[in-house]
C-alpha cells in the first residue's frame, strides 16, 4: 500500500504497447493509491514528460516504434540527474537485454508476467528512495548556500582587515589565505 501520507497521488507514467498490461497493471497502481497515467509509445511517453514530470515511470522494452531502451536513454537526457526512478517491466529476461537495460539507465527491472506483489513492493521501494534521494539533494543545496554566505563573510571580513591592516594583507595572500 502507498505509504504517501499527504494528498498529493504520487503519479506513475505506465508505458507499454499492450492495451491489456496497462488495464491490469493501472488498476492494480490504482488500488494502492496511485494516480496513473498511461502511454502507449516511447513518443508518447517522452511527449507527456515534457508537459510534466512523473515520480516513476513503469516501463515496456519491447514495443513498436521507440522501443523502451531508446526511450529510457531519451529520459535521461531530458531530466539529466532529475530523472525519475525508471522500472523496466519487460519479456526480455537474457543477460544482454539485462545488461542493456541498466547500461541506458533504469533503475529497476522486472520481468514478464509479472509477481503483482514484487511489483508494488519494488515500485515502493524506488518511491521512497527517490523521496529520500530529493532530502538529500534540498539539504546538499542548503549546505552549498550556507557556505557560499560564510565565503561572503570571510572575504567581507579579510577586506575590512586588509583596509585597517594593509601591511599584514600582503603577509595573508602570501600565505594563501586571500
Amino acid at each position: 500500500m502507498n505509504t504517501n501520507t499527504s494528498a498529493v497521488l504520487e503519479t506513475i507514467l505506465l508505458v507499454d504497447d499492450d492495451a491489456s498490461i496497462r488495464i491490469t497493471v493501472k488498476a492494480i497502481l490504482e488500488m494502492q493509491d496511485y494516480k496513473v497515467i498511461e502511454a502507449d509509445s516511447g513518443e508518447e511517453c517522452l511527449n507527456i514528460c515534457q508537459q510534466q514530470t512523473p515520480d516513476l515511470i513503469l516501463l515496456d522494452a519491447v514495443m513498436p516504434g521507440m522501443d523502451g531502451f531508446s526511450c529510457c536513454a531519451k529520459l535521461k537526457k531530458i531530466f539529466d540527474y532529475k530523472c525519475p526512478p525508471i522500472l523496466m517491466m519487460t519479456v526480455l529476461d537474457d543477460k544482454d537485454s539485462i545488461y542493456r537495460s541498466f547500461d541506458v539507465g533504469i533503475t529497476e527491472y522486472v520481468v514478464k508476467p509479472i509477481n503483482w506483489g514484487h511489483l508494488t513492493s519494488t515500485i515502493q521501494r524506488l518511491l521512497q528512495n527517490q523521496e529520500k534521494n530529493n532530502e538529500l539533494k534540498q539539504q546538499f543545496g542548503e549546505i552549498n548556500n550556507l557556505k557560499q554566505a560564510i565565503n561572503t563573510k570571510v572575504t567581507q571580513s579579510l577586506k575590512r582587515y586588509n583596509q585597517k591592516e594593509p601591511r599584514r594583507a600582503v603577509i595573508l595572500s602570501w600565505s594563501g589565505l586571500m
